[in-house]
């Protein structure tokens, strides 16, 4: 019996360390990952996703899935989930604060929360400009810090999004083609 045991143990050592995971590509120092990329982290080592992303200020690039006006207790403005086309969870919820929005205006998610706009106002109150801010299909890029990983939501506080000239530069600078 000691024999057949002893015989199966460097079977039983290989599977082992074919199960340890690895260990997760760390944060560029500008805190870009794509959403596959985050994604993945939490689909596969979530322990080791919250700590690598715990605190930081993440540049996330993905797909936006919905827009919302946000559930949350501070009254922020929008919520923007981006979401992988091919599964819904996990995904990121983006929570934008007064000050992640253009300023003098009024945001509008429209459209069976597909779109979330803006209605700037002039100082007598009258709408002067509506501009789009975020369309479900869009892919854009959303700067945030990472807060939790709760029901399948990587959640992200205090978000901005990326202009898009800003964020092609920094798409040519991780090799990321934007055609």
């Amino acid at each position: 019996m000691k024999l057949r045991f002893l015989a199966l143990l460097p079977l039983i050592a290989t599977c082992a360390f074919a199960q340890t995971p690895g260990t997760l590509t760390p944060l560029p120092p500008d805190g870009f990952v794509t959403l596959e990329q985050i994604v993945q982290d939490f689909s596969q080592q979530p322990d080791a996703a919250l700590q690598k992303y715990n605190g930081q200020r993440i540049l996330v690039y993905g797909r936006i899935g919905q827009v919302n006006h946000s559930d949350d207790e501070e009254g922020d403005p929008l919520t923007v989930y981006l979401q992988m086309t091919n599964n819904i969870t996990p995904d990121v919820k983006c929570v934008f604060t007064n000050s992640g929005v253009p300023q003098s205006g009024d945001v509008v998610v429209k459209s069976e929360d597909e779109e979330a706009d803006f209605f700037h106002r002039n100082s007598s109150g009258d709408i002067t400009a509506e501009k789009p801010f975020a369309i479900v299909g869009q892919t854009v890029g959303i700067r945030g810090t990472f807060d939790n990983f709760v029901a399948g939501d990587a959640i992200l506080k205090d978000c901005r999004k990326v202009r898009a000239r800003r964020m092609n530069e920094i798409l040519a600078q991780h090799g990321i083609s934007t055609e």
